[in-house]
């Protein structure tokens, strides 16, 4: 159950509270709950994590979200039938309680779609709904998708008249008021669990004789900048021995390694496939430079969990990454693509413990402060209570 607010967003002196409107609206957010809608929490990519962090901070029983699988991976069948499926029972549902709050998390292509339609058919329900944006390349595919004019209207239709829009930066409110004009939009960055202050765990792969680890997650692939990374840590390696690079991921993995071969370093990397859970733990833990060279991004989870382990991070300024840290202070820029500016980069930290040291640990006092998923729940709570409000208001 969401949890009633005298001196919350709606704020009001304590006449307020108790006159018969504000005793109703009481009443209403003691009986309201949440549909969310997104990928499976056991998915891979960021949405997933998201989402999963969210459960786990207890958003689920504080807001009493139940919560639906509209995407899985493997064949386009199972997709289908996954999708199907989860409009029949989303109807179910608001067919015995339409007093609910439908939050659907969106990215691009066919998971825009998904959730236009489920959002549709949420609104002539007269729920209330909230339309949560993830994807750095939304932008890009509001412009270029296929479907040109019409493919544009539909969205403009569906983030109109959704109640409230959550988005992961600031960038993100400037191009949503452009493309679609309202009021309504909400700023709540990915959440992510801070570990302990205790937080160093034994370390994962063969340990370096001098030198540290160098930590990429995520997918290998050009747009993430993986073999921009490889051919810098090749340079950075000639110069500083003892160094390894550990990437954990799936994607262009044969190519990856093969490029490795012929750059001479493949005996300095571990390749430790897709990570997660206490092995993902393990692998930020052991971390000392945590590097993310894409070329385009949201809000990158794997980026604020290095943070949160005190990691010295270099990424490049993309999506919502300048939102998420401030360079030399939690860390560092480079450009997309600039791979002797990112051997530079590694080579600056690694050759200096004090600015190491320095970096991570205003990172991780940085996450703690903004983005650890306690400070996200009550946020998206009180996101919840505006989508309502306007709800009932309309």
């Amino acid at each position: 159950m969401l949890e009633a607010d005298p001196g919350g967003i709606h704020g009001g002196d304590r006449a307020e509270e108790t006159s018969p409107r504000r005793v109703k609206q009481v009443r209403e957010a003691s009986q309201r709950g949440v549909l969310m809608l997104g990928t499976s929490p056991e998915m891979r990519g960021g949405v997933a994590a998201v989402v999963a962090n969210l459960r786990d901070c207890g958003l689920f029983e504080r807001a009493r979200v139940r919560y639906v699988v509209t995407h899985v991976d493997g064949s386009r069948w199972r997709k289908l039938t996954q999708f199907v499926g989860a409009a029949i029972r989303i109807v179910r549902v608001l067919l015995s309680d339409n007093a609910l709050i439908v939050h659907a998390h969106v990215s691009a292509n066919g998971s825009f779609w998904r959730k236009a339609v489920l959002l549709w058919i949420a609104r002539r329900f007269g729920c209330a709904t909230v339309f949560h944006l993830h994807d750095g390349n939304f932008e890009r595919f509001a412009e270029h998708g296929f479907g040109g004019p019409i493919l544009r209207w539909c969205i403009r239709r569906t983030i109109g008249s959704s109640d409230v829009v959550i988005v992961l930066s600031e960038r993100w409110v400037q191009w949503m008021r452009q493309f679609v004009p309202l009021n309504r939009v909400h700023v709540i960055g990915n959440p992510v669990r801070v570990p302990p202050e205790d937080w160093r765990v034994p370390s994962v792969g063969a340990a370096p004789a001098a030198g540290g680890r160098v930590l990429f997650l995520g997918m290998v692939c050009d747009a993430k900048g993986s073999f921009d990374l490889l051919r810098a840590f090749a340079m950075f390696r000639s110069r500083m021995p003892g160094w390894r690079l550990v990437v954990g991921g799936n994607g262009e993995v044969e190519r990856f390694l093969e490029q490795a071969i012929a750059l001479g370093v493949r005996d300095d990397v571990d390749y430790l496939g897709w990570v997660s859970g206490v092995e993902k733990e393990r692998a930020l833990a052991a971390a000392d430079i945590f590097v993310l060279p894409s070329y385009s991004e949201g809000m990158p989870v794997s980026l604020l969990e290095a943070m949160a382990y005190g990691s010295a991070v270099i990424a490049t300024p993309v999506g919502g990454v300048p939102d998420m840290m401030t360079p030399e202070l939690h860390g560092l820029w480079i450009e997309p693509g600039d791979e002797s500016g990112l051997a530079a980069a590694l080579e600056r930290v690694a050759s200096s413990p004090e600015l190491k040291a320095r970096l991570g640990t205003a990172a991780r006092q940085h996450v703690l402060a903004k983005y650890a998923a306690a400070t996200a729940s009550d946020k998206i709570c009180r996101a919840y209570d505006d989508a309502w409000q306007r709800a009932r208001a309309e």
